[in-house]
């Protein structure tokens, strides 16, 4: 893991070369104050989301890395088999057909795969706390 880009306002999860073209890979929230979210490598180009089904609520893997139908073709969520096209993040099949992944911008800078620092929104937990 690379560390922070000097800007405050964002955060590097890894370069891209470390997310295998074809693949995902899950990160772990940033700060604690934020939910985990997960990369798809296509190409050069990445797509970022929130690790959350829209659905129930539930993180989408069920194990490390996780997160592909088996062909690669779409994000699945293994605890009711809503599946969401990569590029768009919108539920193509399942119980939340027509609903979305919370997409998360994503920057390629020199390699490095950056998103907001603060990616995630804020968890159930600590909304409302001072």
């Amino acid at each position: 893991m690379e560390d922070d880009v000097k800007h405050d306002h964002v955060h590097t999860l890894c370069r891209i070369e470390d997310i295998p073209d074809g693949a995902a890979r899950g990160f772990a929230p940033i700060d604690g104050r934020h939910r985990a979210i997960f990369a798809v490598r296509r190409g050069q180009r990445v797509f970022a989301y929130v690790n959350r089904c829209p659905h129930a609520g539930a993180e989408l893997e069920y194990a490390q890395d996780q997160f592909l139908s088996a062909d690669g073709r779409r994000i699945i969520c293994f605890a009711h088999n809503a599946q969401f096209e990569v590029e768009t993040g919108r539920c193509v099949a399942g119980p939340c057909l027509g609903q979305a992944l919370e997409a998360v911008a994503v920057a390629l800078v020199d390699g490095a795969i950056t998103v907001p620092r603060d990616a995630g929104g804020q968890t159930d937990l600590f909304v409302g706390r001072t």
